[in-house]
């Protein structure tokens, strides 16, 4: 079975049709040439890299259209591409590095410290001169469905970070469960501006997209601005973002004056979307699907209708096809609709375990089901709801508080742009709730008013005991507002 070359598939059913744009470079490259380049590439790490199947390949760099065609090199040879977060401090870099033990390191230029006492490392200006050289040919390999294919290190916003085996399995899988949901077409075309250390970037509609023959607009980073040009200029059929990029795009003054009738749909995960911001897209005729997933069970988990985005608002949807779910609560016992309760997924969409971590593996995985870390609940018509992470809900007056629910009645006021609940402690209810908002522009709030507000909408030990008005929430390499920051600054503002 294909499991991992692709490429050499795609060029056989449709040679001539059009598969990456690079808005860097500007070209445009067909899916034999995607094909052709890859082999170069593969044969070049082959024969004077001496890589062979089971290998690991580290990348620190920002996306580019050479990082692109090196994973699907190392498909093609078997290599396992470990692609590093550029974002990291040189310390953290290292650790990550000492951890992935990788036989090369592959960097672009601005990232040359990295090459620095390596054993083996090349750069991305080696990469385009070996992509326009002629190479021998590489002796392909054929994957079998547990061969890994990349090695992707989880955020660590809740602890260390932990290096997520994904297989080939779970990449076809993610693949099928998102063009059913989705239902992709050759004619889908996307922009890709994840970065590439993350699952979004490869998996969310990169390699469900290039299974199906459909068009990838590649960008380096997250441009806003550039990303309204682009809708227009390449009849963007997809819009994909995390709630603060769908938000960012919209403050764009090009926003109004874009053509997106192309658009069928934005997609939407990381966090749930804000109603206004779901409003603000349906006014100009592009619906919001949400949509929940993770690195260690693919990106592409669950999926909400486009036409239940206002009626179901704050729900994820159902389970894509090949995904089985349960909730569950510490007793690892099904909890009763309605309840809130851990969820489980269990299907060839997992990942295979913690990279020479067996006690992580072993804790996250329980008899082929992954514990997510993410507490769910199930309404009454089959519609999943995400409450919160299990580590961030908090006990006020015996009651648990899930900091998610709170956000999402905080959002619906008109004036608030973001805001991030956290708990923090309590001398006389052991914890109680803290907001950081930040105001929309041209409207104002004071914290009496944000707590009648919340005290109308909220039960009383919902409520935020403290609020604070920020101009910007604190944010990671994914746009994620990082919780723990808040929790450090209260810490310091409790200690004034």
């Amino acid at each position: 079975m294909n499991y991992n070359n692709w490429l050499k598939k795609r060029e056989r059913y449709t040679p001539q049709k059009e598969a990456v744009i690079d808005t860097v470079g500007g070209k445009r490259y067909t899916y034999r040439e995607l094909n052709q380049k890859a082999n170069r590439l593969a044969g070049y790490l082959q024969q004077e890299c001496g890589l062979e199947a089971g290998d690991r390949l580290a990348v620190v760099s920002k996306n580019n259209i050479e990082y692109l065609i090196l994973f699907f090199a190392c498909a093609k040879v078997g290599t396992v591409m470990v692609p590093l977060n550029y974002r990291l401090p040189q310390s953290g870099l290292n650790e990550l590095l000492d951890d992935a033990d990788p036989h090369l390191i592959v960097c672009s230029d601005e990232f040359s410290f990295v090459e620095e006492g390596a054993a083996k490392a090349i750069s991305f200006s080696l990469i385009t001169k070996v992509l326009d050289d002629s190479q021998p040919d590489p002796e392909l390999y054929e994957a079998d469905a547990e061969d890994i294919a990349m090695i992707l290190y989880t955020s660590g916003t809740t602890g260390k970070s932990k290096g997520a085996m994904i297989s080939w399995q779970q990449i076809h899988w993610n693949s099928i469960n998102t063009e059913i949901s989705l239902e992709l077409t050759g004619q889908d075309c996307a922009f890709v501006n994840t970065p590439f250390y993350h699952t979004g970037g490869w998996h969310v509609l990169l390699t469900p997209l290039i299974h199906h023959g459909g068009k990838l607009v590649l960008q380096p980073e997250f441009d806003a601005a550039e990303c309204n040009e682009l809708i227009e200029e390449e009849a963007i059929t997809i819009l994909f973002g995390i709630p603060t990029m769908l938000r960012m795009m919209m403050e764009e003054p090009n926003f109004d004056e874009v053509d997106v009738s192309s658009v069928r749909f934005a997609i939407c995960g990381g966090e749930s979307c804000p109603i206004p911001t779901i409003n603000r897209y349906k006014e100009k005729g592009i619906p919001i699907r949400q949509g929940y997933g993770l690195t260690e069970a693919g990106p592409n988990c669950y999926s909400l209708p486009a036409g239940d985005a206002i009626r179901k608002k704050g729900s994820v949807g159902f389970p894509n096809f090949h995904i089985g779910v349960k909730i569950v609560d510490d007793d690892n016992e099904e909890v009763p609709q309605g309840e809130v309760g851990e969820l489980l997924m269990k299907g060839p969409h997992v990942f295979a375990g913690y990279w020479k971590n067996p006690e992580a593996t072993e804790e996250a995985i329980d008899n082929g089901w992954v514990h997510t870390g993410d507490l769910f609940r199930c309404d009454e018509d089959g519609y999943y709801y995400m409450v919160g992470r299990k580590k961030e809900m908090y006990i006020s007056g015996g009651e648990n508080v899930y900091p998610v629910q709170v956000e999402k009645v905080i959002y619906e006021h008109d004036a608030v742009a973001q805001v991030a609940v956290i708990g923090v402690p309590d001398e006389q209810w052991g914890e109680t709730g803290c907001a950081f908002v930040v105001i929309n522009d041209g409207f104002s709030m004071t914290k009496e008013e944000l707590r009648s507000y919340c005290r109308k909408h909220l039960a009383g030990y919902q409520t935020p005991k403290h609020i604070f008005f920020r101009d910007s929430l604190p944010v990671g390499d994914s746009n994620k507002i990082q919780k723990r920051d808040l929790e450090e600054e209260f810490k310091k503002l409790s200690n004034e």
